[in-house]
């Protein structure tokens, strides 16, 4: 064994050349005979080598020098021609994935949305960014199966959809990280706008009063007896005197909800903030969310109903969808699919709208609630006929003004009755969810009627659902409405100077807004709210056409 030789049990092999047979030529028998002697010898050698060099492991190839691995290269073709056949509007074929709206950092992540999240995947290995999505239903994110009828039949985690996912034209994509920067510049929101909403907040944060089984909800006709000096479940309730409250209903379904939609349409849900925030009310929103789900019908041809009217029941349900599709949380989709089940049980088969009780004749208020609930289902992931939504179209049919359906854009409360500014704006936003396209005469007629009545008359209803038709119209219509024809009249400038600073003995109210007619200053500092979030709560649902 110590006779390994120093080279690693590598010998040298002399080439001999063969020798030149001449008139002195040598006898062949000969040469063979020492050819055969010399291959004998130098086969054992190199036998003996090979097994000495395994014994210690020490073995190699003979080094070859093999010829570097052929490379080609492919030129791309810059030639690309747009798609001449894609009919669909908002659908550009040459913008990645097919985002109306793209994310700004290079790589695309179905799942769960995080308004505080970092460009990028945090903790990710460096690697080449790519735009392919997990498997689908991994992680909780996009690719889920739909509930089925029967239990265990369907994914449970993660919502249905894909390579788009949340992403879809009228999504929650927007209220993410850098995406709701973005869309809040250029949809024409600041920093003002986004102080007033941070105070709005904070408003409804210390109007929230504790409920049974660690659970928040809010009041419409008695906010003022669970005031905090700290947001919830922080500091102490002490009521005051309020002589400005503007209703008189009893609602806690409905305020509940109405307290809910800001924090979820600011991207606070019930998970906690994956970064520091100034104000974190992921508790307040889960336990909203829980009071909610406890107050669900279980069973009985009331199941699924939240309690209330079906006006407070579409208001409950758009909270909850809003909540699954923002989470992916399966707490939160059993109770919305139920929800939206509920919806669609109390339709009126004949006319195709809602009203305050199950089946009845629809009246346009109340349809808009439903139908919104209803889109925020399908942006889930959840289940929701089409055959449903069509029976809406029917009934929009019926309560759109003039000889002409479809062609003058004014709405009224209900069938054959005159068109009012309120409804109309609920009636196009409808028509618009129900796919209308921008060109529509009937649209383009509501346009030119909500132009007409600016933002500042002091109808909160009717700003809320015109301030969405607007923004999804975008262009000229949306550049009028959000900031006037002067630059300062406009939807954003009208609700900021109308946010209530709290002077003096109404320190309390710091932060409220104006009330509204039937809901008082619960209802309208919510639908305030929720205007100056507009600029990120929703993906357009157009794409914008170049001039």
């Amino acid at each position: 064994m110590s006779n390994v030789p120093s080279d690693n049990g590598r010998r040298s092999i002399s080439i001999v050349r063969a020798p030149t047979y001449g008139t002195e030529g040598v006898s062949l028998s000969k040469f063979l005979a020492v050819w055969a002697l010399s291959a004998m010898i130098n086969g054992g050698l190199l036998v003996f080598g090979f097994v000495i060099a395994s014994l210690f492991g020490l073995a190699s190839a003979a080094e070859i020098d093999e010829p570097d691995p052929v490379s080609t290269t492919e030129v791309e073709d810059n030639s690309r021609q747009p798609d001449l056949t894609n009919t669909d509007l908002g659908l550009d074929d040459q913008v990645q994935l097919n985002y109306n709206v793209d994310r700004i950092e290079e790589v695309s992540v179905p799942g769960k949305v995080d308004p505080n999240a970092a460009p990028g995947i945090v903790g990710a290995p460096e690697t080449t960014p790519m735009n392919v999505p997990l498997p689908p239903g991994s992680g909780g994110g996009t690719g889920g199966a739909p509930m089925m009828a029967e239990a265990g039949t369907g994914q449970m985690f993660g919502t249905i959809g894909g390579m788009g996912g949340i992403y879809s034209a009228g999504g929650f994509g927007g209220r993410s990280g850098s995406t709701r920067v973005k869309m809040l510049q250029e949809g024409g929101g600041n920093k003002l706008s986004e102080a007033a909403v941070a105070r709005g907040l904070e408003f409804l944060a210390r109007h929230a009063a504790t409920g049974a089984s660690n659970t928040a909800f809010w009041s419409l006709n008695d906010y003022n007896r669970f005031y905090r000096t700290a947001a919830w479940p922080a500091g102490k309730v002490q009521s005051y005197q309020n002589g400005m409250a503007g209703t008189s209903r009893p609602n806690k379904i409905a305020a509940t909800a109405f307290g809910l939609l800001p924090f979820l349409a600011a991207g606070q849900t019930s998970k906690p903030p994956k970064e520091k925030v100034q104000h974190d009310y992921h508790k307040l929103v889960a336990a909203g969310l829980r009071y909610l789900v406890n107050n669900q019908s279980k069973s009985g041809n009331d199941r699924g109903n939240y309690g209330g009217d079906m006006y407070s029941h579409g208001l409950a349900t758009i909270a909850m969808c809003e909540a699954y599709g923002l989470t992916s949380d399966p707490v939160w989709k059993a109770s919305a699919q139920l929800g939206i089940n509920y919806i669609l049980a109390s339709q009126d088969p004949a006319g195709g709208g809602w009203r305050y009780a199950p089946r009845s004749a629809g009246d346009t208020s109340v349809t808009g609630w439903q139908l919104m609930a209803l889109k925020s289902g399908q942006m889930a992931g959840l289940v929701v006929p089409k055959a449903n939504l069509k029976k809406v179209e029917r009934y929009l049919d019926s309560c759109e003004a003039g000889t002409s359906p479809g062609a003058r854009g004014g709405y009224g409360y209900m069938a054959a009755t005159p068109e009012t500014p309120s409804m109309t704006a609920v009636g196009a936003l409808c028509r618009q969810y129900l796919g209308v396209n921008p060109r529509n005469p009937s649209l383009l007629a509501s346009i030119k009627k909500l132009r007409a009545i600016p933002p500042g008359r002091g109808n909160l209803y009717y700003e809320y659902y015109a301030t969405q038709v607007m923004h999804h119209m975008g262009g000229d219509a949306w550049k009028f409405w959000n900031e006037g024809p002067d630059g300062k009249s406009g939807i954003r400038d009208t609700l900021i100077r109308q946010q209530d600073q709290g002077v003096g003995r109404h320190s309390h109210q710091l932060g409220s807004f104006t009330p509204d007619a039937a809901g008082g200053r619960m209802m309208g500092t919510a639908l305030s709210i929720l205007s100056l979030e507009v600029y990120y709560r929703h993906l357009p649902l157009y794409q914008q056409l170049e001039k």
